[in-house]
């Protein structure tokens, strides 16, 4: 996303971040109100974007950057006003009274919005980083089991079939939110490679902590203590917590490399060689 894109859905984030604050005081009855009135705004923003994504004339229409905030918001309160909760209104007219660079932005901007609804439930029951590693395990799991990968991505299966089998995997085994994201990793077709939407979703789970996700390659896994260094040392250099995952992969041959957004530090064996070799061709 743009600027703007990105100006207009952290405005909707602090609505939700508003709406779903739980006390400090608050006991566990305030807790599960706060996670039942998330999960109904996730059903039902999810439930508008997906109308935004069959009816283009209605994702132009809330998006029309011509037209005044007032009259879009609006528009909004008419048509969905007796559709949807309360909460879920007041964050979907957020977002539609921000600016949004393309309207394919605003419908992207609920699916996400949904995402953090969903993971307020892991928040509040402070299994965040539980969420955010599983969703991140079970995308390297489908890296290297490529027929499983098919399995949950083939455009002739079932959805049914599909949902049946990311039950059969993780329910009892991850938490209910891990489960539920995956499953709809698996239906979200548009997002393209199902691995790297799992991966999305993990660095979704990690910016609810003001954390970024970074992924460490090694050939070995990394004792404690060097896994602690290495994500102070890229937390100091990137200027903010580095949530490091760990993917063992022996192409690296030695040393490491981290991916973190769109930045790679490669400090691996391969690369050396690479240099080498590159340097003897000269």
């Amino acid at each position: 996303m743009e600027g703007p894109s990105r100006a207009a859905l952290a405005g909707a984030r602090a609505t939700l971040d508003e709406l779903t604050a739980v006390a400090p005081e608050g006991g566990a009855t305030a807790r599960q109100s706060t996670v039942a009135a998330a999960g109904q705004v996730a059903s039902d923003l999810r439930a508008v974007a997906d109308l935004l994504g069959k009816d283009l004339a209605l994702r132009r229409a809330l998006h029309d950057p011509s037209a005044p905030s007032a009259a879009r918001v609006g528009l909004a309160d008419r048509l969905f006003g007796s559709q949807i909760a309360a909460p879920s209104l007041t964050v979907l007219k957020s977002a539609v009274a921000g600016r949004w660079s393309r309207a394919i932005d605003l419908r992207l901007g609920l699916i996400e919005l949904a995402v953090e609804a969903l993971l307020v439930d892991a928040e509040t029951a402070g299994a965040l980083d539980e969420v955010e590693d599983e969703l991140f395990r079970f995308g390297r799991v489908l890296d290297r089991n490529p027929r499983l990968a098919l399995a949950l991505t083939d455009p002739a299966a079932p959805a049914s079939a599909k949902e049946t089998l990311v039950d059969r995997l993780l329910a009892g085994k991850a938490h209910p939110v891990t489960v539920r994201l995956a499953t709809q990793a698996v239906a979200d077709r548009e997002f393209g490679d199902l691995s790297r939407r799992l991966e999305e979703l993990s660095r979704i789970a990690a910016g609810r902590r003001n954390r970024v996700v970074g992924v460490v390659r090694t050939a070995v896994p990394l004792d404690d203590d060097q896994f602690t260094r290495l994500r102070a040392a890229l937390s100091r250099y990137f200027g903010r917590e580095i949530q490091l995952q760990a993917d063992l992969d022996p192409t690296v041959l030695g040393g490491v490399v981290v991916r973190v957004g769109d930045e790679v530090v490669d400090g691996s064996v391969l690369r050396r060689l690479a240099a080498a070799r590159q340097a003897l061709t000269r």
